[in-house]
């Protein structure tokens, strides 16, 4: 009798954490230099959007491939959504400070933070998953971010309801660091995979569309 361990779940489950610390790693490693944290967070996503569709390769060869291809795009992401992030929250820190029409501003920045992270969780899957320009990367972004609002919100509460729960004492601190040293960065891109494959569902219909259509124009030519 034949045993083929890939018919083995335990087997083709403990094959998934593996690659998951494998990719959590390589994103750790490529994203020292912080500037490199939009290109590492593209590769990541390139392989763990393949994942959920059991299509992915070989995870490093995959990630290095991803992070060279789209190092420019997602760097410059990274430049735009980053110093954007932080102005918001150092405004909000200002807000509160202020003595009279400090709510005011407070609610307003909170808002515009909302909308920044909106986006910022469909930027770099976007950049990871389709070839387009930045502009209209972030129109994508911005389009699926209030289009797709429920699905908006459980990838937001995906990417910040663990980091709130590492920070609540010195003992969830202390294991958090652990998990996300080890396997929390890849983790949560595999999860977001999951609801971001049906996300995309609309453009890869509009890509089977253009698709068909230019095998009818050959065909007729």
């Amino acid at each position: 009798m034949n045993f083929n361990l890939n018919d083995n779940p335990i087997m083709r489950g403990l094959a998934r954490i593996f690659d998951l610390v494998v990719l959590n790693l390589l994103f750790i490693i490529c994203s020292v230099p912080i500037i490199t944290i939009g290109a590492s967070t593209t590769a990541m996503y390139a392989v763990t959007l393949k994942m959920v569709k059991n299509e992915e390769g070989y995870i490093v060869k995959g990630f290095l491939q991803a992070f060279k291809e789209n190092f420019k795009m997602s760097t410059k992401a990274w430049l735009i959504m980053f110093p954007v992030s932080l102005l918001v929250y150092i405004n909000i820190l200002l807000s509160m400070e202020m003595p009279s029409l400090g709510s005011l501003f407070m609610v307003i920045f909170i808002i515009i933070g909302m909308l920044v992270i909106f986006v910022g969780v469909y930027v770099y899957p976007l950049i990871a998953r389709y070839e387009n320009s930045l502009k209209a990367t972030f129109r994508n972004a911005l389009l699926l971010a209030i289009g797709r609002l429920p699905y908006t919100i459980l990838l937001v509460i995906i990417h910040v309801a663990p980091v709130i729960i590492t920070v609540i004492d010195l003992h969830t601190f202390v294991y958090g660091i652990m998990i996300w040293l080890m396997i929390g960065f890849s983790l949560i891109n595999w999860c977001c995979s999951m609801i971001l494959r049906r996300v995309f569902v609309i453009f890869d219909e509009k890509e089977n569309e253009e698709a068909a259509n230019q095998i009818e124009d050959k065909d007729e030519a």
